[in-house]
Formats: structure tokens, sequence, C-alpha cells
């Protein structure tokens, strides 16, 4: 990372970007990032990249429906051409691109040699080494989709709460990545992504309580069983009460307004830490029965 990010991290000053693709973060994916998979098959040598300028611009073209005009350069000028358009379109078209040659190199995978440099693998950690040093809120996924960047340590638990989400909890899945997808994808729908997040909490609470019809009934019910901290069952059930009770939710409200992002985050992350706790503690032992007390003594 250059002096000046890590500079500007060590103030606090770093707020990541997500509605904008910042002027120096092109400069950056353009000359340091695109020239290792992109470029001309016209001139003495032949390219070693795996992908054609004009061809990829051609793609580039169709995928955002732009005029041929002014991007039809010759196959003398097409890199200008390339980084011209990738300068000037509006931010979501950059991104746009970003996903497209990932995309692009996925369909070349089998015809690019083994450890060559200029495969999707790389191509990924070169696109999210320069958003994690430009403080873009955005980082490239396995199938190139860019999905909201979430810091390493809390990726691998998330990796973890998806593992734990099968078989008998299989159903509490499905509601998860649902829950994960519309908080992460862009345009990010916060309200949706608490609905199913907290149906997600129920899916596996109804899963451990199975004579609960709701996720109310399920905390009633975990209640009755000592492993489960009371405290820690309160705090869920105020969870459930914000779902219930926020607009755009779960339920039909007179009143307008809707969750914002910080909210949507703090009950997604909440949520996962909750499915981890229940699933946890369920797996272990069954809380002591209590013993007959012996006979009184005559």
């Amino acid at each position: 990372m250059r002096f000046s990010a890590r500079l500007s991290a060590q103030k606090g000053n770093r707020a990541l970007t997500y509605e904008d693709a910042p002027r120096p973060t092109r400069i950056g994916y353009i000359k340091g990032v695109l020239p290792t998979f992109v470029g001309s098959r016209h001139g003495y040598r032949p390219i070693q990249q795996p992908l054609d300028t004009q061809d990829t611009h051609q793609a580039f073209i169709a995928l955002i429906r732009d005029e041929a005009d002014p991007w039809d350069y010759d196959s003398q000028s097409s890199w200008e051409g390339l980084c011209t358009h990738l300068k000037d379109c509006d931010w979501p078209e950059f991104y746009d691109f970003v996903e497209l040659i990932g995309k692009l190199l996925i369909e070349k995978e089998d015809n690019i040699p083994f450890g060559v440099e200029y495969d999707f693998s790389s191509y990924q950690k070169k696109v999210n080494a320069l958003f994690e040093e430009d403080a873009i809120g955005w980082s490239l996924t396995e199938k190139s989709e860019l999905h909201r960047h979430v810091p390493p340590a809390m990726a691998k638990r998330l990796h973890v709460t998806r593992a734990a989400l099968t078989d008998r909890f299989q159903n509490a899945r499905v509601h998860y990545q649902k829950a994960e997808s519309y908080l992460h994808q862009h345009p990010i729908d916060e309200a949706n992504s608490i609905k199913e997040m907290i149906s997600a909490i129920e899916s596996v609470a109804k899963v451990i309580a199975p004579n609960a019809s709701t996720l109310g009934d399920a905390i009633k019910l975990l209640r009755k069983d000592s492993r489960f901290s009371q405290h820690l069952l309160d705090g869920l059930e105020k969870l459930y009460v914000y779902s219930n009770a926020t607009p755009m939710v779960r339920h039909g409200h007179v009143h307008v307004g809707e969750p914002n992002l910080q909210e949507a985050e703090l009950m997604f992350f909440a949520g996962v830490s909750y499915i981890r706790y229940l699933i946890d503690v369920d797996n272990t032992a069954e809380p002591p029965r209590p013993t007959q007390p012996p006979p009184a003594r005559r």
C-alpha cells in the first residue's frame, strides 16, 4: 500500500467509497491491472495477454448498450480508445467493465497455461488489492461479481456460518444466502436483508424447538433450556421485535420509513452470531435432568 493510503488509514479518514469510481482508481486499474490481461493482436509480435483489446472493447460497448462512435477506433488506436472510454464512462459502467474482464478470463480459463500470471485468480487479486488500497467498498468474488467488501476475518466467519447451515438447517441456509446477497450486492436492499436474516434465525430456532410456530414461540421454549443464556435470548427477542416494528421489513405499517444501512449491517452480523450461538449450544450435551432427592431417613 502506498504511503498516502497508509497515512490516510492511520488518520482514520478512509471512508469506503461505494457510489463512485474515482479517477485515481481508474488510472490505477488502467495502468496497473489491465495491461496484464488485455493487449492488441496487431503489430510485429503476437500478444501474450489472453484478451484482445478491440474485441474486449466491443464486448464492453455491447454490455452497456453504448454507441460505437466515438469508440470505433481502428486497430492501431484501440488501446487509447478503450482507456479513454474507461476514464470518461459513468462510474457504474466502469465497474461493469471490471466484472466483464473477469468473466471473459473465466471463459478462457481452460486455454490459459497453468501457473501464468494472467488467469482469473491473478486478476481477482490485483483488482481487490487496488480497491483495498483506494478504500473502494467493493471486492470481486470468484464469480467475477462485485460485492460489498467484507474484512477477511469476518469473511471467514461468514463462510463457517454458511457451512453450518446444511442438512436439517437447509431451509435456514436459503434465507441466509438471500440476506447476504441483499446486503452485499448493488443496489443494497436493507429491508429485505433484515427480513431474510430474521427468517434464517427463525428457521434455525424452529429446528431446535420443533413445537414453535414463530421465532417468538421458539424463544419462549428455548428459555426453558438451561443451556441457553436468558440475557442473550432477551437480545434475540429485541431483534425480533425490531424486525416486526420496522416499516418495509416484515409487516405492513402505516408510517413511512425504512431501515438504513447501519441497521441492516447490525442485524446481519448480529444474526450471524445468533445463528452460530444457537447451533453450537444445541450441539452441546443435553442439560442435566434434576435428580430425585434421596428418601428421608426415619
